[in-house]
């Protein structure tokens, strides 16, 4: 079975018929968006659906940038590994673990990072998912 198709142990921030964003404990305000249907595929999208995926990342980019504020935001849809269509939104800073490598890398350093007000960020992205 798919591992992204079960909602299991995740830590649901916002959910519509579409999707799901989860924040992943990995990395201090890394967010996940993950298709409820299983799909491998952009192009098994309607048009709708891809607007609104794509609006949701840009807005979900911004309130990470205004709250964590970040180098960088790395924004990565691979599925090799789970087929599954999600999207990964990982703020980045110029000395994190991998920099300037992908998180999917070899760490080179230790890093700590910025504490994060967990409970804001989850509560911005909420508010303003669920006015689109």
């Amino acid at each position: 079975m798919c591992p992204l198709c079960s909602f299991e142990n995740e830590n649901i921030i916002f959910k519509n018929s579409l999707f799901r964003i989860i924040l992943v404990d990995e990395i201090p305000g890394y967010i996940r968006l993950i298709t409820n249907k299983h799909i491998k595929e952009i192009s098994e999208l309607d048009d709708k659906e891809l607007f609104l995926i794509t609006k949701t990342i840009k807005e979900i980019e911004k309130i990470v940038i205004k709250i964590i504020s970040p180098d960088k935001i790395n924004i990565a849809s691979l599925g090799n590994y789970v087929p599954h269509l999600h999207f990964h939104i990982i703020p980045r800073f110029k000395n994190d673990p991998w920099w300037p490598d992908s998180t999917f890398c070899n760490k080179k350093r230790e890093f700590k990072y910025p504490k994060i007000d967990e409970f804001l960020l989850k509560d911005e992205i909420k508010k303003c998912l669920e006015s689109l």
